[in-house]
């Protein structure tokens, strides 16, 4: 009985729906990837604009100002140790 399941025209056409299923989940999956790989990368540019953008007023600011601006660290070089300014040497 199993090998008439397995060896008719019925088989072969259910396994053959569940293949095409299988890759037209792969296809869509693979064009949802391309399109959100998309978005993120535009994403991730105006992210670094803003961020310039914000340092260079910073630094104007600061550049006029002077001392009197507080320090915003994530803007400021970070500054050396002792053991990283003698590896320099």
């Amino acid at each position: 009985m199993l090998y008439d399941f397995l060896t008719n025209n019925e088989f072969r056409l259910q396994v053959e729906a569940i293949v095409e299923g299988f890759t037209q989940m792969q296809t869509d999956l693979n064009s949802e990837k391309r399109s959100i790989t998309g978005h993120w990368k535009k994403r991730e540019k105006q992210i670094q604009k803003v961020l310039l953008n914000t340092n260079h007023m910073y630094n104007s600011i600061k550049g006029i100002a002077g001392s009197a601006i507080q320090p915003i660290k994530a803007l400021e070089l970070p500054e050396a140790t002792v053991e990283e300014l003698e590896g320099d040497e």
